[in-house]
């Protein structure tokens, strides 16, 4: 039986095809998938829960960027409930499966196979992908570490870019409420053996009010954005054996972060080189090497009880460098689909800060380090029945943290001028073991056991950070986090019907906290709320995900997703009163739902309902946030072959919904109704 391209999809978007395009067969092949093993194996053959975004589903979204659009995946969850457009860059950690979010991501998110974690914070600039350029996305919940290494705890993100075939442009524009307007232009030529694809972009949004309405004063004004991107990328295929390429990115953009004296800005440049050589059934060689370079800055204020004065608290640089490479080897031996290979990445990066004290001057401090982490593995996936696959990997880590220093001048009494952290080296070890049977012709098991892990970014180590009067420390002695999990899930096709049903169970050793502090370290002020970054003993998340889907016909299809999550403190001996506490910014309960319409020759239509249960925003289990509901609209038609126009609407209903919680009792707010207009074309 031959599955279904991008089963149980858990965004409910309207597809949104120019007129010559057909409608979407039921049973058409299923797409590649490489963030399993890191070799190619279709979707339903990967012993592993995997989620595909389609370019179809990308069109009918009514969501503008990346992490909104992932939202709909069920255990796709970032650090605040904020989306990108207005959120602060540094709280755009990614999460899956509820394990441990905070503004480092626990899962690894990798673009045409090259990582876009951020070097120094491991965070993701989510609006430097833009979704114009996206071929499709895969999201593979489960530990990955035996496989990609650092990062890969909960799982990966792979996007693919669009390829070029022939000569083509593409462009999107819209223009919507709040005076957001959004510009994507996408190039494509094909000159004999050469591909070539460039793509710029530009977003611009006056924002919206991102503190309650009645907890706000005289300081408080939107949060406006604005972005740019270019990417470029050309690629020679000499043969259908071997090929070259050559990428390059550029991005800036601009935050107002609320009030008149915090922003953030952002350059960043990165270049990719690769190749690839041989094929699977003789050996395959697959070569890229990386490198980026980033400026960030971003001001933190202190802001008066009633909120009507504020005065400048820090302004943070942080200058950042990274290089990385892989080096893949894969091959069939009858049965067998052999992989082995390494990568690396080396890290610099420090961050330069002027202090105020009630907005006068008190000192600057400078802070940072360099890392090194390179790891080898080996895979195997044996067939010995077509309705049977076992899979398993091996890899080893080498983490090296060294020349962490810090500098403050003039130094306050009893702290040092300058201080030298010791030099932190580990060897660490993953594994993963896995098991698909086809039972049925319709029923398909898996069982898994995993190991993950993931080293402290040069941020937790290092960078102090202030969210209005709630101050968190850094800490040079953290320890890797450790993932030992498993688990067993089931997949049932009954006619036009699939559902899909996973339990899984994670225990994470050292875990990398937020924790409130009794005694006030030097770098909180007075007045303000004090936590460090610190290692938790343990911390055990396990639930159960469930995807549904029913397409009735060409035209109507149906989707709905469940995930619980129950992710709890399980030991922590330096702070005992977190034992069995929830941890933060994880919700036990998270469901989506939505019907999508398509009739190229009338409209193209999709309706998505997204359910976010309560919350904790602290450690303490103190700062609870609500539930919520908000609804999202897309509609669309081809006016012609290459012409298409549409309109979308996010939180249809005007939703106010928290997204964040301070000690003093400052709310903040999502999103509120958006929406816009605009016009695709193609030629």
């Amino acid at each position: 039986m031959i599955r279904r391209a991008a089963p149980l999809l858990l965004v409910c978007f309207a597809v949104a095809p120019a007129a010559a395009q057909q409608y979407d067969d039921p049973t058409r092949l299923e797409p590649v998938v490489v963030s399993v093993t890191r070799m190619e194996q279709k979707a339903g053959d990967a012993p592993a829960s995997v989620t595909v975004v389609t370019r179809d589903d990308i069109r009918a979204s009514a969501s503008q960027t990346v992490d909104d659009l992932l939202r709909q995946v069920p255990g796709f969850s970032l650090f605040r409930r904020t989306s990108s457009v207005v959120g602060h860059p540094t709280t755009q950690g990614l999460s899956l499966r509820g394990i441990g979010p905070s503004g480092t991501s626990r899962a690894l998110v990798l673009v045409d196979g090259v990582p876009v974690n951020d070097a120094f914070g491991g965070w993701v600039y989510w609006n430097r992908i833009p979704l114009q350029g996206i071929q499709q996305i895969k999201v593979v919940r489960g530990g990955g570490s035996s496989a990609w290494g650092n990062y890969a705890l909960g799982g990966v993100v792979q996007v693919i870019t669009r390829r070029p075939i022939e000569r083509a442009a593409f462009f999107e524009g819209s223009y919507g409420t709040r005076d957001t307007m959004n510009f994507d232009l996408l190039l494509h030529d094909v000159e004999g053996p050469f591909r070539i694809a460039l793509e710029g972009s530009y977003f611009d949004t006056e924002g919206y009010m991102v503190v309650k309405k009645s907890r706000r004063g005289s300081i408080d004004i939107e949060a406006d954005s604005r972005h740019s991107t270019f990417n470029g990328r050309v690629e020679l295929v000499a043969t259908p054996e071997a090929s070259l390429f050559v990428s390059g990115t550029y991005y800036d953009e601009e935050r107002g972060n609320g009030t008149p004296l915090q922003f953030n800005r952002t350059g960043y440049g990165a270049v990719a080189v690769g190749g690839r050589l041989g094929t699977v059934a003789d050996g395959e060689w697959r070569l890229t090497l990386f490198a980026d370079d980033q400026k960030f800055r971003s001001t933190f204020s202190t802001q008066a009880a009633d909120r009507n004065s504020e005065t400048l608290a820090l302004d943070q640089r942080v200058p950042t460098t990274s290089a990385g490479s892989s080096l893949q080897w894969s091959r069939r031996f009858g049965e067998h689909l052999v992989g082995a290979g390494g990568d690396a990445r080396w890290v610099s990066g420090e961050t330069n800060e002027i202090v105020y004290n009630a907005g006068v001057f008190a000192r600057t401090r400078e802070a940072g380090g360099e890392q090194f982490i390179a790891g080898v593995f080996l895979q195997d996936v044996y067939t010995p029945h077509p309705a049977w696959e076992i899979s398993g990997g091996l890899r080893g880590d080498y983490w090296l943290s060294w020349n962490g220093t810090r500098q403050d001048i003039p130094p306050a009494a009893g702290v040092p001028r300058s201080q030298t952290f010791n030099d932190i080296e580990r060897i660490i070890p993953s594994a993963r073991l896995a098991t698909l049977f086809h039972a049925t012709p319709t029923t398909d098991l898996r069982a898994s056991a995993y190991q993950g892990f993931r080293v402290p970014t040069v941020n937790e180590q290092y960078r102090v950070f202030r969210v209005r009067n709630d101050v968190t420390v850094a800490n040079a002695t953290l320890r890797p986090e450790l993932l030992v999990g498993g688990e067993l899930g089931v997949q049932q096709r009954l006619g036009p019907f699939e559902g899909r049903v996973t339990g899984y169970w994670n225990e994470v050793q050292n875990l990398v906290a937020n924790v409130t502090l009794a005694t006030p370290l030097f770098d909180c002020p007075a007045g303000t709320t004090c936590r460090q970054r610190q290692n938790l003993d343990l911390a055990r998340i396990r639930g159960v995900e469930t995807e549904l889907e029913l397409r009735l016909s060409k035209e109507w299809r149906f989707v709905a997703s469940y995930l619980f999550a129950d992710a709890r403190v399980v030991e922590a001996s330096q702070q005992p009163g977190l034992e069995g506490k929830r941890l933060a910014q994880v919700p036990e309960h998270s469901a989506s739902v939505g019907v999508r319409f398509q009739h190229p020759g009338w409209f193209n239509a999709s309706l998505t309902a997204r359910f976010v249960g309560d919350q904790y925003e602290d450690d303490l289990n103190t700062l609870p946030l609500g539930n919520y509901i908000v609804v999202d609209l897309m509609l669309s038609r081809a006016i012609s072959k290459n012409v298409e126009i549409f309109a979308g609407v996010e939180n249809l209903f005007d939703q106010t919904y928290s997204t964040g919680r301070t000690s003093e009792g400052v709310v903040s707010i999502g999103a509120p109704l958006l929406a816009r207009a605009g016009l695709r074309l193609g030629f």
